[in-house]
């Protein structure tokens, strides 16, 4: 894992460039022990307002080692990136908890210049496939 901190003009977060070993991919973290830190860090780096009170988190057994070394290496319980392009307007934003020896994360995706919990999303595409289902049926 190679990695590369550097200070921001923010307090109570910091950043660091990390190549994912996994993916051989470079992205940048935003690291702190409090969340609203995190959700300043996403503003700055996005410009999106994300309320992380109601955010839903799930257990993340996949999440990368190069992603847990750099937690433990600054002992911080939040860590967070995104890939927001702004030509695209298609990228995403994902935040890790660690709570113990557990991993969570949560997750955003840009949608055509808009921001929705995957919640939404995969319940968008579930409520799709069933309509799909539905009306490809031969049953009227």
């Amino acid at each position: 894992m190679f990695s590369l901190t550097y200070p921001n003009e923010q307090k109570g977060y910091i950043n660091e460039i990390v190549i994912l070993d996994e993916a051989n991919e470079l992205f940048t973290y935003s690291l702190s022990n409090n969340l609203d830190d995190i959700k300043i860090a996403i503003y700055a780096r996005t410009g999106y307002n994300v309320d992380l009170c109601g955010a839903r988190w799930r257990i993340n057994p996949n999440l990368s080692i190069s992603v847990k070394h750099l937690m433990n290496k600054h002992q911080v319980n939040f860590s967070m990136t995104s890939d927001i392009n702004s030509t695209s307007k298609n990228g995403f934003i994902i935040i890790n908890m660690r709570a113990a020896d557990l991993w969570f994360f949560t997750k955003y995706r840009e949608i055509k210049g808009k921001l929705f919990s995957m919640e939404k999303i995969t319940a968008v595409e579930l409520a799709r496939y069933y309509i799909d289902k539905y009306l490809s049926s031969d049953d009227e």
